[in-house]
């Protein structure tokens, strides 16, 4: 797959994402406001992630790739050493599913395995929190996650498999000393999404979505990071994607 391509491919998800996202949350009012703006110090992702998406045939049955809620054309940024990972099903089927962390070693490699579990998957968004008995991640350290859709155990190759990649961070004085003067979860989805910590923001915002406020903060950090891949993309490749 080309980076065009490849390109192409995520701007799809994302307008499939927002689309998605926002029907099911968003039945109401206007998106609360919750502007995501990536790190200053934004890194690309390594080419381990260039072959997120399809990897081979569980669409005969139904079967679409899921969805990350993540940066993909950066790598997103927690402040947590148990962050918490989200993703959006857009199938009905109930698939075993396995989720695996592995950190990246001094040579760039995502060569040890940090965390694994398997999953049995669920219309919508779906969430993994990782859990506090498991190894604290490591500040500083980059990590890749995937997602395994297992259509078929016999057949490895043709499952599905998506992945991202997320940086563990020290927390801002700034931002550490906005937190602890705000309680308003909305207001620290806010503070987050400003300070570049993805999921964090994400975290925070999903951890109350039967808050229709919430909903909505989650709704559109979920906007924000859709049109924040955009601009990486050509002008007429843009064109070319909206109008299909």
């Amino acid at each position: 797959m080309t980076q065009r391509e490849w390109l192409l491919h995520k701007l799809f998800n994302a307008k499939f994402l927002t689309s998605c996202v926002l029907t099911i949350t968003l039945l109401f009012t206007q998106a609360a406001q919750a502007a995501y703006k990536p790190p200053r110090t934004q890194k690309p992702p390594s080419g381990y992630t260039d072959s997120s998406g399809v990897r081979g045939g569980c669409q005969a049955n139904g079967v679409r790739p899921v969805i990350l809620l993540a940066p993909v054309t950066h790598v997103g940024q927690t402040t947590s050493l148990h962050p918490t990972f989200a993703w959006f099903v857009p199938h009905s089927q109930q698939i075993p599913m396995e989720f695996t962390l592995y950190e990246f070693d001094a040579n760039d490699q995502p060569s040890k395995l940090a965390y694994k579990q398997q999953l049995q998957s669920s219309p919508g968004i779906m969430t993994l929190s990782l859990p506090q008995q498991a190894q604290d991640l490591t500040v500083g350290k980059k990590y890749l996650w995937q997602l395994e859709s297992l259509c078929n155990r016999n057949r490895p190759s043709r499952n599905l498999l998506v992945r991202a990649e997320i940086e563990v961070v020290p927390t801002p004085s700034n931002l550490k000393i906005a937190l602890s003067n705000q309680g308003e979860s909305s207001e620290r989805v806010n503070l987050y999404a400003e300070a570049g910590m993805w999921y964090d923001a994400l975290s925070e915002a999903l951890a109350s979505t039967n808050n229709r406020q919430q909903a909505k903060v989650a709704a559109t950090l979920l906007e924000d990071l859709a049109k924040s891949e955009h601009p990486l993309l050509d002008k007429d490749l843009s064109s070319i994607a909206l109008s299909d």
